[in-house]
């Protein structure tokens, strides 16, 4: 009888939870929501210096960037103090009081942006712009280049975090306008973490009095340009080619406006390109710009939204308006002030839900970031790691189930 053949003997293999190469591998494919890693650091020593290591936490971005960060709530400008209003489900749901900001900027300062988990303010008085990270409270001051020194400059603004590798260092942009004699000129500078410099000043001239511009709705990323809207009385875009460095003007078609108050509007990224949502009384019209194979542009009516029935808004009620308030460019989401409370929804989905009974800010800029121990910019920073473990929060995510997502 033959025997049968037998692989010979090799030694047990690790289990892949104590495979030191393994782990991280597991652990990096964790959502990027913020109870993920404080929930897996309470399980053991091991796990918790892992997921705490600033290198785990840099890969663990990086293995994200690819997808819209989280949307972890909106950022308002109050009269006195700034607002948070958080947007997700517990246990993934920040406090209000999580971020904390210095006194000084907290009276004085404007905020102009919020992108890639980073906050950009003014300072009108000293004359600096302040890049924030609300999660570690790192803060970095930059003094405004030549040309945005005068009290009578309004002064507009950006930033973005660089892609890639290099994901810690970011790009603010500021943008200016001043009247000359038969011109408004628009003025932009472009300053780079990673070099410390400002670029040259890149400006364009309008008609004058032609263009001023809209208070409160900050830039649209779409694409490699950046885009503001121009006024309450001119239907234009104002674009900022990043690669280019460049300037110019998109004008838009007045028929687009004349269906709606020229106030409910905002540019947005729209299948890999340009698009416009503007809300006439309680319908969002969804436009595109597409551009033919002979190069001419023409903006196209995509989608239209019944806001009205989608949040079962009672619309004969008297006092009842629609007001958008806010817009997220990575989640798609915009924020929607009604008589009977702040709601967010996504524009792909309809998915809705009322984030706030009532709100006193004029507009909100969202907050998208990955929510994790040492994620921070390189600066003056002040890492929360006490807070993180220790606090009720902290104790809330560890209490659910742990489970590995796929």
């Amino acid at each position: 009888m033959s025997i049968p053949h037998q692989r010979p003997c090799s030694p047990a293999a690790a289990p892949p939870l104590e495979d030191e190469n393994l782990l991280p591998e597991i652990l990096l494919r964790l959502p990027p929501h913020p109870c993920s890693l404080p929930r897996v650091s309470a399980v053991c020593k091991r796990w918790r210096l892992l997921v705490s290591d600033p290198g785990f936490v840099r890969r663990f971005r990086r293995h994200h960037r690819r997808n819209p960060l989280p949307l972890l709530g909106f950022l308002g400008q109050g009269s006195e103090e700034f607002v948070f209003h958080p947007t997700m489900e517990p246990p993934n749901r920040v406090p209000p009081g999580r971020f904390s900001m210095l006194p000084e900027a907290r009276f004085r300062s404007k905020i102009l942006g919020s992108r890639h988990g980073l906050v950009l303010m003014f300072d009108q008085k000293m004359k600096e712009a302040l890049v924030w990270d609300p999660i570690s409270g790192g803060h970095h001051s930059l003094a405004v280049p030549p040309g945005f020194e005068t009290s009578r400059t309004p002064i507009e603004g950006t930033m973005l975090r660089a892609m890639g590798d290099a994901h810690h260092h970011f790009q603010v942009v500021l943008v200016g306008a001043a009247n000359q004699q038969r011109h408004t000129r628009f003025f932009a500078c472009i300053y780079s973490s990673e070099t410390g410099l400002w670029s040259d000043l890149i400006s364009t001239l309008l008609p004058l009095g032609a263009y001023i511009y809209s208070i409160g709705i900050p830039a649209v990323l779409a694409g490699d340009s950046l885009y503001w809207m121009l006024g309450r009385t001119s239907c234009a875009l104002l674009e900022i080619d990043l690669d280019r460095q460049s300037l110019a003007v998109i004008y838009l078609p007045q028929d687009i406006f004349a269906i709606c108050n020229p106030t409910n509007f905002t540019a947005m990224p729209e299948g890999g390109g340009l698009g416009l949502l503007i809300m006439s009384h309680w319908t969002a019209y969804l436009w595109k710009l597409n551009t033919d194979c002979d190069g001419a542009a023409s903006w196209v009516l995509g989608r239209t939204i019944e806001l009205g029935k989608l949040l079962s808004m009672n619309l004969e009620q008297e006092g009842q308006f629609l007001m958008l308030t806010g817009f997220a460019e990575s989640s798609n989401v915009a924020l929607i002030y009604t008589a009977i409370g702040l709601f967010m929804v996504q524009l792909e989905s309809l998915q809705f839900k009322k984030i706030a009974t009532r709100s006193t800010v004029s507009w909100h800029h969202p907050f998208e970031s990955i929510y994790a121990a040492g994620n921070s910019i390189p600066f003056t920073l002040r890492v929360l790691k006490k807070r993180l473990f220790l606090d009720s929060w902290f104790m809330e995510c560890c209490s659910l189930p742990f489970v590995l997502s796929k």
